[in-house]
């Protein structure tokens, strides 16, 4: 596992408000955590693009550090 740039977090944040679902909906089911990270990894430029598993665990974490905006549905 890879470490990320904080402009990454910072992008990954302002992704996660745009898609306007809550974390723990994102990280439970299989495909939407695969869209939300195809779709994430789109959106940013890097030489690897992000895992599924990369992505829920820095969303977990950042949810429960209490930087990610709060979404409810």
């Amino acid at each position: 596992m890879r470490n990320w740039e904080e402009h990454e977090i910072e992008k990954l944040k302002l992704f996660y408000k745009h898609f306007n679902k809550p974390s723990d909906q994102i990280v439970k089911d299989k495909t939407l955590l695969d869209n939300f990270t195809s779709r994430f990894n789109a959106r940013i430029t890097t030489d690897e693009p992000f895992s599924s598993k990369e992505v829920a665990d820095q969303l977990f974490k950042l949810r429960k550090s209490g930087n990610l905006p709060r979404i409810r549905n």
